[in-house]
């Protein structure tokens, strides 16, 4: 196992500083909560709520964001433990099936971002070295940063080699329903 693949295995939710890491609409510091919401699956509705603000904020559009690779490893193992309960619980069903058509679209903005690539191992050559890279921290977002300085961080954008990395690791951590 190499070390990506062990960052994947052992990333705890509390190890991912969620307050620090953008969505499409801002800071992903409830994310925690909705994916519990999706670990205990007690009624369809709230999972179906707590889904929707998953997806609407990691993916938005075919763009993803700095929150994607991370709350995906945690989507991911969701879908491992429901996928096996699916023919005996209609909330896990349900479920199973909503994560396989995200996975896709996950996949399907990986392989339309390579179209600003020349191939797989230019994009994985612009990535970070390291999936756990990203959490550096002149990476994150500063705590408690004005609505101004937050503005003006939009506007700097991302740095390449973090960008290309929302990518590169979201598929690596979905690649596996990439049939």
């Amino acid at each position: 196992m190499d070390q990506n693949e062990e960052f994947i295995r052992n990333l705890k939710i509390e190890d991912v500083p969620w307050s620090r890491i953008v969505t499409a609409y801002g800071m992903a510091t409830e994310l925690p909560g909705y994916l519990k919401t999706l670990e205990e699956r007690s009624k369809l509705s709230h999972v179906k709520e707590a889904f929707g603000e998953i997806t609407n904020n990691i993916e938005h559009q075919g763009t993803l964001w700095y929150s994607t690779a991370f709350g995906l490893i945690f989507l991911v193992r969701i879908y491992h433990d429901v996928e096996a309960q699916k023919e005996s619980n209609k909330i896990a069903a349900w479920l199973t099936e909503e994560l396989e058509d995200f996975f896709a679209l996950i996949i399907d903005c990986y392989h339309e971002i390579l179209d600003c690539y020349n191939d797989v191992e230019s994009v994985k050559n612009e990535s970070l070295p390291l999936f756990s890279d990203m959490l550096k921290e002149e990476y994150l977002w500063p705590e408690g940063m004005s609505e101004e300085e937050e503005e003006a961080r939009w506007e700097e954008g991302f740095p390449d080699d973090l960008a290309a990395s929302f990518y590169y690791y979201s598929y690596q951590v979905v690649k596996e329903f990439d049939k």
